[in-house]
C-alpha cells in the first residue's frame, strides 16, 4: 500500500460539474482525515473511506472540518491566470497518534455526479506527509503552503 500525494481524478472531472464550491462564505465544507502508512490514497481515491484510517487519542474518524480561505485568481504575467483555493492550517490538539498522509474531501457537494447520482463525500486532494509523522501527547498540527499561485494545493493554471 501507498499514499501517493495527488490531485484526485474524480475531482477534476466533478469541477467542470459545478460539484465543489469553494466559497469561503456559503461554499461547501470540506474535511481533512488522517491515515497511516498502509492506506492505499492516489489519483483513483474517489471518496473518503475509513481503511487505515489514523486510530489515537485527539483523532476522530472522520478527520477535521477545514476552514475555507475561498478562491483567488492570480493574473500577474508569472502566474498565468492560476485559480486557486486554500484552506487554514488544522490543528488536533491532545493527540497521540502517527499519520502518514491525509485527504480532503467534501462533505456537502454541490452538484450531482456526471450519471447524475448522489456524490457522497467526494475527493478531492491526496496529501503524502513523506514520512510518518507522530505526535504524543501534543498537538498535530497540518501546515497548508501560504496561498499563492505556485504554491497552494488546489491550483488550476
Amino acid at each position: 500500500m501507498a499514499i501517493t500525494q495527488s490531485m484526485t481524478t474524480s475531482f477534476k472531472a466533478e469541477v467542470l460539474l459545478g460539484v465543489h464550491d469553494f466559497r469561503a462564505s456559503g461554499g461547501d465544507t470540506f474535511k481533512l482525515a488522517l491515515y497511516t502508512a498502509s492506506a492505499d490514497l492516489n489519483a483513483n481515491t474517489a471518496a473518503y473511506t475509513a481503511s487505515n484510517e489514523v486510530v489515537g487519542t485527539g483523532y476522530t474518524a472522520g478527520g477535521g472540518t477545514l476552514v475555507n480561505i475561498g478562491v483567488t485568481t492570480a493574473t500577474d504575467t508569472t502566474s498565468s491566470g492560476t485559480g486557486y483555493a486554500t484552506f487554514s492550517n488544522l490543528a488536533f490538539p491532545s493527540a497521540t497518534f502517527t499519520a502518514r498522509g491525509a485527504l480532503i474531501y467534501n462533505t456537502t457537494p454541490s452538484a450531482l455526479s456526471n450519471a447524475g447520482t448522489t456524490l457522497v463525500n467526494p475527493s478531492v486532494i491526496v496529501m503524502d506527509f513523506g514520512s510518518d509523522k507522530t505526535v504524543t501527547a501534543g498537538t498535530f498540527t497540518v501546515t497548508f503552503p501560504s496561498p499563492s499561485s505556485t504554491t497552494t494545493i488546489i491550483r488550476i493554471s
